[in-house]
Formats: structure tokens, C-alpha cells, sequence
């Protein structure tokens, strides 16, 4: 009787503990309070592409990596309704930003390659551009990074692209193209 009931003891345990596993196992598959669904037609989406041109001759077209700082500024803008603009752009030659990077790393403010403050251009609904040329004053500056930045210091955006060398009188333009859908 004594081994019976030990058997009987164990047997419980078991299948408590496999009902344990099952529920938090499938926990995960039940949906999160107040977390929207992915897959639905409505969700906010960020798109963006970089295009640099030198002297008007297009270097190429990417995508860029929308950094922590981004994210968390479209947030507070649209959740909070705070406001500080993301209009200056600036120029480096290093690797490409991360996702935690605030700086660009390697940024120029030297041979007319300063940070710059870029025109805003509205092309239709929840689409738009900001955009600056820069005109090179000095020899051999290579470029091949950029930044899109909060006026409050921080970047929120940003990317690489083919190396540049620029030369005095040479001209380089940048335009982020930002769409929202």
C-alpha cells in the first residue's frame, strides 16, 4: 500500500508538472495585452532611402538604419506629440551606423563639409524628403557616410554608400527620402 501510494504520489507530479510545461510552453502563442499584431493592415511602417549624387551623377541609392533614437523619437512624436526636427544632415567616412549609434562616427566639418541644415520637401501623404548639397573646398576628402539628425544633437538615421572622393568645386547631395505607411 505504501508503494502504491508513492506510485500514485509520483504519477500527480508528473502530470502536474507536464501541465505546467504545456501552459507556460503555449503561453506564448496566446496574444500579448496591448501589443498590435504584425501582420495587420494598419500598423505603422518606416521607410526611408539615401540617395547621394556627385555633381549631379547618381553614386547610388540605399536603404538606411533606422537607429534606437529614431525609433523612440517616431514614438514620442506620435504618442506624445512632442516636436523637434530632424532636418540637418551630415557627412563621414567610416563604416556604416548601427542601430545603437547616436553619432555618426568619422563625421567631417572641415572642406565645406560641415553639418548642414537640409530643405524639407512634403511629396504627397505621409511622404517626404530632406535633401542638402554640399560643395567641397578643399582635396581628397573621402565620404562615404551619412547622418540624418534631430535638431536636439542625436541622430536618427542613417547609412553608407560607395566611396567618394571629393575635390575642390565638387558637389555633393544627399536626399532622405521618408515615407510612412
Amino acid at each position: 500500500m505504501k508503494q502504491k501510494n508513492k506510485n500514485m504520489t509520483a504519477m500527480a507530479l508528473i502530470i502536474t508538472m507536464l501541465a505546467a510545461v504545456t501552459v507556460i510552453g503555449g503561453m506564448h502563442l496566446l496574444p500579448q495585452v496591448g501589443v498590435p499584431d504584425a501582420d495587420t493592415a494598419d500598423t505603422i511602417q518606416y521607410h526611408a532611402n539615401v540617395c547621394a549624387y556627385l555633381n549631379d551623377n547618381l553614386i547610388e541609392c540605399k536603404h538606411n538604419t533606422l537607429t534606437t533614437t529614431g525609433k523612440n523619437y517616431i514614438k514620442t512624436s506620435l504618442g506624445m506629440g512632442t516636436v523637434n526636427n530632424i532636418s540637418t544632415l551630415v557627412l563621414g567616412n567610416t563604416t556604416a551606423p548601427a542601430v545603437g549609434d547616436t553619432v555618426l562616427a568619422g563625421n567631417y566639418s572641415v572642406g565645406g563639409l560641415d553639418p548642414a541644415q537640409g530643405a524639407y520637401n512634403s511629396n504627397g501623404n505621409g511622404n517626404w524628403s530632406i535633401a542638402h548639397t554640399w560643395t567641397a573646398t578643399g582635396n581628397g576628402y573621402a565620404v562615404n557616410t551619412t547622418g540624418l539628425y534631430k535638431t536636439s544633437g542625436d541622430m536618427f538615421a542613417g547609412t553608407s554608400f560607395t566611396v567618394t572622393t571629393l575635390n575642390v568645386d565638387d558637389q555633393l547631395k544627399i536626399n532622405y527620402t521618408i515615407w510612412v505607411s
